[in-house]
Order: C-alpha cells, then structure tokens, then sequence
C-alpha cells in the first residue's frame, strides 16, 4: 500500500510541473455500466438497472504528444443492485493513469494503464450476513477509448476499462484466492481547457 500512495503523490507532483504551452488539460464526466468478473451481470442487464450505474470523472493533462497523465474517480452507488441479499454495495475506484493518445485532428482514440485503489462497501440485509463490511485494495485498471470533439472545448468520449485487484479479495465477499475485477463501458462528455 506504501508503494501505491508513492505512485499517487509522485503522479500528483508530475501534474504540478511547468509544461509546454501547448499543454491542455481535459475533464471527462461519465456515466456507464460494469459488467462480467465479479458483476455476474452483462452489460445490458448492468444499463437497464439505474440503481447499478457507475458515474464519475476523468482529470487529464494532454501534452500534444503521445503520452498524458489522467486520474480517475468511479463510483456504483449499487454495484450488486437492489433487491439482493446486500441492502447496498457501493464501490469506488481511484486511478492514475498513464495514456497513449493518438490525436488525429477532432478524433482521439487511446489506451490506458493505470494504477490505484478500489473500495468496497457492503451492508448486508437483516439476517444475510455480517453486516457491514469494507475492503480497500490496491488494484490496476487497462483500456481505451475514443473522443471526438465537435468544438475546440467540448466533445463526446467512449471508454472501456478493465479493473482487477492486485491481490486476493475479502474472503467474506469473494473465494479465498478471487481476485475482485469487472470490466466498465462509459459515455461522457469532455471539456478542454
């Protein structure tokens, strides 16, 4: 865990370094649905489910060239839906990133690699469980997506992510040697500033 927060203030530290002018910094507003791993659910059964939306935001610092730094905040308020044996069963996910961006004038496909944590909290319902229980691990996210801008400020984005746990789950909520993990499809929109 001591190594996942020196990657995060490292990370932070290189967001506050002087840039080229041509630098830009992005902010994605998202909304999507988890799916497949852990979910036990398709993405379609993940959408038609409101309560099992993941919202959030990306924060990226674009160079003009290839390489940029993005940081993520995701969050399912109902990750197992309702009506289960869980009375809620948030997660959140906090990720740094690096991306290979391929700009091509509006149109911007790139994949992303990342590093950070995922949370979980789960209470369970009268009588299914233990009540209440929290796990924090430390947890790497890969993908991409693709922004198209429709003005120089303000464009549509398509993502897909893959987040996965670098070690075994909560015996309580997951197998003894499971690694938590789903896969995210977002939509947002983009601002350039």
């Amino acid at each position: 865990m001591k190594s996942l927060g020196r990657i995060l203030v490292c990370s932070g530290v290189l967001l506050l370094l002087p840039v080229t002018a041509s630098a830009q910094a992005q902010l994605t507003l998202f909304v999507g649905g988890n799916f497949g791993g852990s979910t036990d659910v398709a993405l379609d059964e993940s959408i038609r489910d409101a309560s099992q939306l993941d919202f959030g935001a990306r924060l990226g610092l674009f160079t003009g060239g290839l390489f940029s730094l993005e940081f993520e905040y995701g969050h399912t308020p109902n990750f197992y839906g309702k009506g289960t044996v869980f009375d809620s069963s948030s997660v959140r996910t906090f990720m740094g990133s690096l991306a290979l961006g391929f700009p091509a004038g509006p149109v911007r496909p790139y994949l992303v690699l990342g590093v950070g944590m995922i949370k979980r909290t789960v209470e369970y319902a009268p009588g299914q469980g233990p009540g209440s229980v929290t796990d924090s691990r430390a947890a790497y996210d890969i993908g991409g997506g693709l922004s198209i801008f429709f003005s120089q400020h303000v464009g549509i984005n398509g993502d897909f992510r893959y987040f996965r746990n670098f070690t075994a789950g909560n015996v309580i909520l997951d197998g003894a040697n499971d690694k938590f993990n789903y896969a995210r499809a977002t939509i947002g929109v983009t601002f350039k500033f």
